[in-house]
């Protein structure tokens, strides 16, 4: 049995009385509902069923309704209370119809047509079909649709046969087989078939507003907010600009130009810093190898490495050292990191990859790298690796 869908004859309508007819897995089959199943780009509803939390409502390829409670409380029979959770539903049908209206408004006046749609718990999507959309036709259909808001045009739904809703020259193919083709027509705006739920006038879209846009499946994806989601955003943004203007004492007019150029200088500090580090690793490694106890002539360095100083960097001063045997561990946070360097001829001193193992197990370590420099992690005593290093000088 279907569940009679009372929320097309009375989409305001936030409460009602039904009776569970089955209990699936799925969820409960009601005789009648208010609550509309996810589809059409559109979430399902949410709310409460005598109390109990409905987590979400979905429907299946045979359009059986099936409402998914939290738990199983309910018996075949029992006499039950719909209350939507009315905020959710009516966001959804302020974004719907906003979507109505953009598509409309995408395909009539700018020849773009859409692919997709999405209603999420914050962002309108509509996939469009172009490779490129530039920022100042977003802007304008910003414009247009906020206008159409202001008008006030009735929105208001229209059942045909396949023939009769092929006759009204749709933006858009039906998707749906037989007669009885349900359309949503916003008036002197767009007309289409739709079985989701919308507002009943473009004036409780409130707020129409432009948030981005992204490529997917080579086409450009537009993004927007509806009504208080779109004002929250919008005052967002406002609170980030007015905390930047004080953070660079800055106004408006020059607050790119002045983040620019603190981003470059940054850059800049960032850079001389690294080359100061560097060189500061380079002096220390080579006051090591000078005071180094030798094995064969080659200087032999175990050093546990202080967190102001970089594995990285160590790798890259020990390639102005001819002939270095150095085992370098530093802890940081859980890890263990490591670096061995055998160049030169110290490579006849340990045979990295026959030792590996022996090496890394000490510090249930990983890691590898190629002559002559290897590196990676571990997370037990990093003085094992050090001494172990040692112990396998021949």
């Amino acid at each position: 049995m279907h569940s009679k869908p009372i929320y097309y004859e009375e989409p305001y309508r936030k409460t009602l009385d039904a009776t569970v007819v089955t209990v699936t897995e799925e969820g409960l089959i009601l005789d009648q509902t208010i609550c509309y199943p996810e589809g059409g780009g559109q979430s399902g509803d949410v709310g409460t069923i005598s109390g109990i939390a409905l987590l979400d409502t979905t429907k299946d390829d045979d359009h059986t309704i099936y409402h998914h409670v939290q738990g199983t409380p309910f018996s075949e029979g029992d006499k039950v209370t719909i209350v939507l959770d009315w905020a959710h539903r009516y966001k959804f049908m302020q974004m719907h119809t906003a979507q109505h209206v953009a598509s409309g408004l995408l395909f009539h006046h700018f020849s773009i047509g859409t692919v997709s749609v999405h209603q999420g718990q914050k962002f309108l999507t509509i996939e469009t079909d172009q490779a490129e959309i530039p920022l100042s036709v977003c802007y304008e259909l910003e414009d247009l649709v906020n206008e159409k808001a202001r008008e006030g045009k009735a929105v208001h739904y229209e059942v045909h046969t396949q023939k009769s809703a092929q006759e009204k020259g749709l933006r858009r193919s039906i998707k749906v087989e037989g007669d009885g083709v349900r359309l949503v027509v916003v008036e002197g705006v767009d007309t289409v078939a739709c079985g989701g739920l919308h507002v009943a006038n473009t004036k409780e879209i409130e707020v129409f507003h432009y948030q981005g846009q992204e490529m997917i499946r080579g086409h450009v994806r537009l993004i927007f907010t509806v009504a208080e989601t779109a004002r929250q955003e919008i005052r967002k943004t406002e609170a980030v600009v007015e905390q930047l203007k004080t953070l660079f004492s800055s106004p408006l007019e020059e607050l790119v130009a002045t983040a620019e150029k603190a981003v470059t200088q940054a850059a800049n500090d960032k850079n001389a810093l690294q080359r100061c580090n560097t060189h500061l690793a380079s002096l220390e490694l080579a006051h090591r190898v000078d005071i180094a106890e030798k094995k064969d002539g080659i200087p032999v360095i175990l050093w546990d490495v202080d967190a102001d100083t970089s594995l990285k960097d160590i790798g890259k001063a020990s390639t102005s050292h001819e002939d270095l045997a150095l085992c370098a561990v530093q802890q940081y946070n859980d890890q263990v990191l490591w670096l061995i360097v055998l160049s030169g001829k110290a490579a006849s001193l340990i045979n990295f990859s026959a030792q590996r193992s022996t090496l890394l197990e000490v510090i249930d370590g990983k890691g590898g790298g190629k002559p002559p420099i290897y590196q990676g992690v571990g997370s037990k005593d990093r003085f094992a690796l050090l001494s172990t290093f040692k112990d396998l000088l021949q």
